[in-house]
């Protein structure tokens, strides 16, 4: 509906239409200055930018149910891994629960600004995914940013 609408807009048109899906709630607007990029409320981060939606770079997002220095040791973990293996360090890693609400080490999310892809893990992140314990329920998320 959205792009329909934006597409069906002359150049003039656009502008309200924009503020129109904003205050509606369909859109929000990055407030990274350099960006301000219309996103859909679907999206947690900007697709143009990568950011989150108060312009600010990615950050952790701990579970509830994860003690403070196992998620800190699992940052080490990933950092380590990174360099061991002489790729990029992305600016995250989001990790998905599994079905007995166990942190995956599979399909992972590595984001690197605006650009996403899915990664695998060896065993050492898999145990200190395994020392964060299961989560509470299966609404907890699990990401960690690397960038600091």
């Amino acid at each position: 509906m959205i792009e329909k609408a934006l597409q069906a807009a002359d150049e003039q048109q656009e502008a309200v239409v924009r503020a129109v899906f904003r205050a509606a709630g369909l859109l929000w607007q990055c407030k990274r200055r350099s960006c301000l990029f219309d996103n859909s409320t679907a999206r947690e981060l900007c697709e143009k930018c990568g950011r989150q939606r108060n312009g600010r770079r990615i950050q952790d997002d701990i579970p509830v149910s994860a003690h403070p220095d196992d998620f800190e040791l699992l940052r080490e973990a990933l950092k380590e891994y990174f360099a061991q293996a002489g790729a990029d360090l992305p600016d995250a890693v989001t990790f998905t629960l599994k079905s007995e609400k166990r942190w995956s080490r599979y399909d992972a999310t590595l984001h690197f600004g605006p650009r996403v892809q899915s990664h695998d893990f060896d065993r050492e992140v898999g145990m200190a995914l395994d020392d964060l314990g299961r989560a509470y329920d299966f609404g907890e998320s699990l990401r960690v940013a690397l960038y600091r």
